[in-house]
């Protein structure tokens, strides 16, 4: 593994890290997968999130044993519709829901000259980086159009690397969510998992709150 001393770009993965506008995502799927009579839980909001729109719908169409009822054209109307309930809650966006401690982790993380990206699988990214007013700190988000497959392929993060001209053992990637951490892993990129340790077992460092997340608490948890 690589000595944290060589570390020079963040990458960011955005819902429950940034922001927690994955609320308005589960509340959203939550209401698509109750009209198709799938029953919502915990579990099935774990398994899909950090997922696109259609993988996340098929995994609640799997989850109820609906696959094969729904035609692609069909899927895709569904997850539009997610999408513009979605987009209704995100106008409420502001300030005020970044999370905790990530305004100064930004701050310290430019002091210290690191470079920052946005390897998000939404495409709302743009939008929410916006309504957050982080657009000096994030000029840079990976354009979902320029990759072939989204989490937990590494496409997003090899993606991010890329745009920030650094090798991904320059880089570390930071996701709250099972195939957000699986897609940095995939991608060889030091992964730090945001959450329950028990569920983010594969990241190579864990924070339970984003209020964790300073250099001095990744350099001291560093992989030896």
């Amino acid at each position: 593994m690589t000595d944290f001393t060589n570390i020079k770009g963040v990458l960011f993965d955005l819902n429950g890290i940034i922001t927690d506008s994955w609320r308005y995502h589960s509340q959203s799927w939550r209401q698509i997968a109750e009209e198709i009579g799938v029953q919502w839980n915990q579990d099935l909001e774990e398994a899909i999130k950090g997922r696109d729109r259609i993988d996340s719908l098929n995994e609640i169409l799997r989850v109820g044993g609906l696959v094969g009822k729904y035609s692609d054209q069909q899927k895709e109307a569904l997850a539009d519709k997610k999408n513009a309930i979605y987009q209704q809650m995100l106008e409420i966006m502001n300030p005020d829901d970044i999370l905790p401690g990530i305004r100064d982790f930004l701050a310290e993380l430019r002091l210290n000259h690191y470079q920052m990206i946005i390897a998000s699988a939404s495409a709302n990214a743009p939008k929410e980086i916006h309504k957050l007013e982080l657009e000096d700190y994030f000029p840079l988000i990976v354009n979902l159009a320029d990759i072939k497959h989204n989490k937990p392929a590494p496409d997003v993060y090899l993606k991010a690397a890329e745009m920030l001209h650094l090798n991904v053992d320059q880089c570390i990637g930071i996701d709250d969510g099972i195939v957000g951490v699986e897609s940095i892993n995939a991608a060889n990129v030091v992964s730090i998992g945001v959450g329950d340790p028990e569920v983010l077992t594969m990241a190579d460092i864990n924070f339970e709150p984003t209020k964790e997340l300073t250099l001095a608490n990744i350099r001291q948890s560093w992989p030896k």
